[in-house]
């Protein structure tokens, strides 16, 4: 039986909890597009459709959110490249398991492996 380290765990709850904060983002994006879109509808200048929709904030928060997911994927699958060679899977297994090119999967094992 394989037990993982609280690190690795950790890592895991890291991607989950920034996955909830991209869908809390993207809900709260959505009303105000909607909000804005309804305006439009209703007729309203694209000025006073834009300022209904901040674009600045919501670009912002939308971009940080996504951000935070991508950080925490990356360090989740260097994470299981890490485990995964120490276990015996290949790169190109590893890459296949991730749907990535084999190129790909090379550079996150030899970033794995501590190289950058």
């Amino acid at each position: 039986m394989v037990t993982y380290n609280p690190d690795t765990v950790h890592m895991v709850e890291s991607l989950l909890e920034a996955l909830a904060e991209l869908r809390r983002t993207t809900r709260s994006t959505e009303v105000v597009v909607r909000r804005a879109l309804k305006l439009a509808k209703d007729g309203a200048d694209v000025a006073t459709a834009l300022q209904a929709c901040s674009p600045i904030d919501t670009r912002h928060a939308m971009n940080d959110a996504l951000n935070g997911v991508e950080a925490a994927r990356h360090t989740m699958r260097l994470r299981i490249f890490e485990l995964g060679l120490a276990q015996g899977l290949t790169i190109g297994e590893l890459g296949r398991i991730f749907g990535f090119s084999r190129q790909l999967a090379s550079r996150y094992a030899k970033e794995a492996r501590g190289g950058s």
